[in-house]
């Protein structure tokens, strides 16, 4: 069954002012039986002909916007998902660069004199041939096309967000738009450096050659070419640790002074990090629109999650935003990562981390720590529950309360002193 209700498109250009008439371009569902999701399509009709596209979406009816056109019911051309689609404003952006793309198509095939629509599919799926496919990120966005349907939501997501985020900014930090063929050992070895460098855990690291390895075998399979040496790519052996700042320490390090000005700002973007639990992809994104009217919430979308978040403003993330006016020092993630070490060593911050070969705390901390800090102040100090702390941060209550809740040894002692 599908639901579909048709608007007239009208196309003028510099040649001609004619109409096309009796052709339209509309998303609409196709209904299965017993399947609560459904396929999310375009279709192209054409003088009682017509022709699929699909989108590679699936979607629920309540998570696609409704409008009415004089008195029928019709998915809205410019925005078909709402908010209750995860991710549904990098999905809507794609929906819609399809959408003019295949009127780009039509447009040309109107100029060749032949609107058929199996024409203008033939043309769509040369375009699109896999063959051209080159790119890791040209690999992500077809893995993710072909293979949607089949992939839960959070592993599209570590594929969607995770893997493209940090092969996007090597991309940019090595001014090279990295082919499938140039995953050599060499990648390898420099793409691991430079996530060590941007201060990821080990297994962080491995996780995202594991989704390099994957997406490279879905991909292959599709008749892709890819540099056969990815399969030989390992993962790190990594004991994962989870360590934080102490309130102790907190305190201390906001009494502190580093000797430079640009140390400072560093150091209180740090100390705002660990009161807000922002993630980094987020703190570069901060601005004073954020703040509510009130001004004791930042309201924002996490770009890892695409989820809606709103973070109390503690008293100590205030001093920070008013010390600043409201406009926090901008720096690069590479270069703040090496920052916090400059200045936890310079203040001697020196607390050795037993599960990270022994390493002192200045030398492994970095801003994902300060995600982690805050966990554990909420959890120790402010005394939220895992589920509260969940609500703010976006981290699930079972990783809170596995890692932080109780984890503060100085608490457990003045807990044991009464």
């Amino acid at each position: 069954m599908f639901v579909f209700y048709p608007t007239y498109l009208y196309f003028t250009t510099a040649i001609t002012t004619a109409i096309i008439k009796y052709m339209t371009l509309n998303f609409f569902i196709q209904k299965h039986q017993n399947r609560l999701k459904n396929v999310l399509y375009l279709r192209y009709d054409h003088n009682g002909f017509k022709v699929l596209f699909s989108t590679k979406t699936t979607v629920e009816s309540n998570q696609l916007n409704w409008i009415t056109n004089q008195g029928r019911k019709k998915i809205n051309n410019t925005k078909p998902l709402n908010k209750k689609f995860i991710g549904h404003h990098r999905v809507n952006k794609d929906l819609n660069e399809q959408y003019s793309h295949i009127l780009d198509i039509i447009y040309n095939a109107k100029k060749l004199g032949d609107l058929n629509p199996k024409t203008v599919k033939e043309m769509y799926e040369r375009i699109h041939s896999q063959s051209e496919v080159q790119t890791i990120i040209e690999g992500i966005d077809v893995m993710i096309s072909k293979y949607r349907n089949e992939l839960s939501e959070s592993t599209v997501k570590n594929y969607d967000n995770n893997l493209r985020h940090n092969i996007t900014s090597y991309n940019e930090l090595k001014k090279k738009d990295h082919k499938l063929l140039d995953l050599n050992k060499d990648f390898e070895l420099d793409f691991k450096s430079y996530l060590i460098g941007q201060g990821k855990a080990k297994s962080t690291v491995g996780n995202q050659i594991k989704y390099l390895k994957s997406l490279c075998a879905k991909l292959k399979k599709l008749d892709i070419e890819v540099n056969e040496a990815v399969f030989s790519f390992e993962r790190f052996n990594s004991n994962k640790s989870i360590f934080y700042l102490s309130e102790t320490e907190l305190k201390r390090l906001r009494s502190s002074n580093p000797k430079s000005k640009k140390l400072e700002e560093q150091k209180d973007i740090f100390i705002f990090q660990c009161y807000t639990g922002f993630r980094i992809s987020d703190l570069n994104r901060f601005n004073v629109h954020m703040i509510s009217e009130d001004r004791r919430f930042i309201k924002t979308r996490a770009y890892k999650t695409d989820e809606q978040i709103h973070i109390p403003i503690l008293p100590e993330a205030f001093d920070i935003l008013e010390k600043y006016n409201f406009k926090l020092p901008f720096i690069a993630e590479h270069k703040y990562n090496k920052a916090i070490k400059t200045f936890l060593k310079e203040l001697k911050f020196d607390r050795i981390i037993e599960s990270e070969n022994a390493a002192p705390l200045h030398e492994v901390c970095t801003s994902h720590t300060a995600r982690k800090t805050f966990h554990s102040y909420a959890i120790n100090t402010l005394h939220l529950s895992a589920t509260e702390v969940s609500k703010i941060t976006g981290t699930s209550p079972e990783t809170i309360n596995k890692h932080y809740a109780g984890a503060d040894i100085e608490e457990i002692a003045r807990k044991m002193r009464g």
